[in-house]
């Protein structure tokens, strides 16, 4: 069993609507005391800000987000946003979608709401486009800082032997509503940014006609693996609740629609309590002997954490949760349907080998299109909409991953979750 980093944070409860300080980056990263152990993914790209700050001309903080070592020119991106300087490097290579997916860890504005306003003229560029060949606005490039010292030798000033170091560097104002922002519109019947968007027909990528199925199977695509690299480089430090138990499985449980009705949630006049699916704390508490819990949600951090509070999963004298994954590790993927995102549990596996992998992990949804990096350890449920009483999901489920955990189960890959076969699944319970 692999040690980890002391990255624990006491969750902390916040309002829906606060202001969303981006002074440092969401993302944690290890204490300099707590040296990650050979099993541990390697560093984030995320890196707080020291506790001097250089400040701008405009006496702004800069935050600065660094990429990880590539053979690729580097490019320098220095982004406006609400009064702070956010500051971001990423290889020619790397592509929109991943400058986008950064400052949404800095900033909590979902990517599809982020407006790079003066970074190219005229149309937006797509996220697949490479940043090397973004055409740029010839005002919103920035010249390099001027060397203090003798050619050559190395300045003091880290700030500018980055940007030293980067191709060119572009200046730009990002605009969009950070996801807190958005609770009171999602309310009152907007879109939601969540798994609650049905804009992409689901898919069961293990059931696929050949009329829809790939050439290549999403999980074998190097594109799509190459994809999953760059997520694990620079978010496999998230932050964690509780560590992992030596000899556990691991359950991944959606949140919206999933365990409760998101609607419900996000109703002001209603307890959040009214909005949890029917045995909800039945279930992680009978299986928590057994499993550790990570609850992974297409949203972000701060909704994550307030709701997982407000529906009592957080602090619960019956479960513990070891830790919840928001939106940024999740990328993109393309079928003959349409463009949707995906959660690979191999960003959760390379973090902690010894603890888990394809063998004793199952991922609870109720969009199996999120399985398609891992369509083996998939198991969809019916959504969970209008708060219905009658819902009984939780409590088959619960009989279910119980047959799981009975030691005569080795390889969860070897079973089928999909369908109805894991209600009509015999087996013994733990």
């Amino acid at each position: 069993m692999c040690s980890s980093p002391d990255l624990k944070r006491k969750p902390a409860v916040t309002e829906p609507d606060a202001e969303i300080d981006i002074k440092r980056p969401r993302m944690l990263t290890p204490a300099p005391d707590a040296a990650p152990s050979s099993s541990e993914a390697g560093p984030s790209r995320l890196t707080p800000p020291s506790s001097s700050p250089e400040m701008t001309e405009e006496n702004d903080a800069e935050t600065d987000v660094e990429a990880g070592p590539t053979t690729a020119p580097m490019l320098g991106f220095s982004i406006k946003y609400q009064g702070t300087v956010l500051s971001v490097r990423l290889a020619e290579d790397e592509t929109v979608a991943d400058l986008k997916a950064i400052l949404f860890s800095m900033t909590d504005v979902p990517s599809e709401s982020q407006k790079l306003l003066g970074m190219v003229k005229g149309k937006q560029p797509s996220d697949e486009t490479p940043l090397g060949t973004v055409p740029y606005a010839p005002a919103a490039l920035r010249p390099r800082p001027a060397r203090t010292q003798a050619e050559g030798s190395k300045t003091t000033d880290t700030a500018i032997d980055a940007e030293q170091a980067c191709k060119l560097t572009v200046q730009f104002t990002l605009l969009g509503t950070p996801e807190a922002g958005r609770f009171k519109d999602q309310a009152a019947g907007g879109t939601l940014s969540s798994d609650g968007a049905e804009t992409v027909q689901d898919l069961d990528y293990l059931g696929l006609p050949d009329s829809q199925a790939p050439k290549l199977e999403p999980h074998k695509d190097p594109k799509y693996l190459a994809k999953l690299e760059k997520v694990i480089q620079r978010f496999s430090d998230f932050p964690i609740i509780n560590p992992p138990r030596p000899g556990k499985k691991l359950l991944v449980l959606d949140l919206d629609y999933c365990i409760a009705d998101t609607k419900r949630l996000l109703d002001p006049n209603s307890p959040a309590s009214l909005g949890a699916r029917p045995g909800l704390h039945e279930l992680l508490k009978a299986v928590y002997p057994h499993y550790d819990i990570c609850v992974w949600s297409q949203t972000s951090w701060r909704w994550l954490e307030v709701k997982l509070i407000e529906l009592g999963m957080l602090g619960n004298p019956d479960y513990q949760i070891s830790f919840v994954i928001d939106r940024t590790p999740m990328f993109k993927i393309q079928s003959k349907v349409g463009t949707h995102e995906v959660k690979a549990l191999e960003f959760i596996w390379r973090r902690w080998p010894q603890a888990y992998g394809p063998h004793n992990t199952i991922h609870i949804d109720d969009l199996s299109r999120n399985f398609a990096m891992n369509p083996r350890n998939g198991l969809k449920i019916k959504a969970y909409r209008n708060a219905p009483n009658m819902d009984t999901e939780f409590f088959a489920l619960r009989r279910y991953l119980l047959q799981l955990a009975h030691p005569s189960v080795q390889d969860f890959t070897k079973y089928e979750h999909m369908g109805r076969a894991w209600k009509r699944f015999q087996g013994p319970e733990v």
